[in-house]
């Protein structure tokens, strides 16, 4: 029975990894490049500490709004690195490769 609650591999790995970016979301805040940006940065990071712990709830809930919080949460990453000036391909990369994993186990979800 414990087993049926268990969410798929690739799920658990999604969440994982969701989990590192929490945990390194704190020291992030504190930074000086972060402090020169401006107060809308800060609350931003805050606010994406948020995000992603609904992400990993509903995720590993098999949830579908998990998915679309998800995805929702890049395309916001995407704009704000943009507006900031510190895009990278990986910021384009990962929510892909989320994606292909996802995929999948969408049907699944409730």
């Amino acid at each position: 029975m414990i087993l049926k609650s268990i969410p798929p591999i690739t799920v658990i790995t999604i969440c994982v990894f969701e989990l590192i970016g929490l945990i390194l979301l704190p020291p992030a805040l504190f930074k000086e490049a972060t402090k020169a940006i401006g107060l809308w940065y800060q609350i931003y990071i805050v606010l994406t500490g948020f995000v992603s712990a609904s992400i990993i709830w509903y995720l590993w809930k098999m949830k579908k709004v998990g998915v679309y919080i998800y995805f929702a949460s890049y395309a916001a990453h995407n704009i704000i690195a943009t507006i900031v000036g510190n895009w990278l391909v990986y910021v384009l990369v990962i929510p892909i490769i989320g994606a292909i994993l996802l995929l999948p186990h969408f049907r699944k979800m409730t």
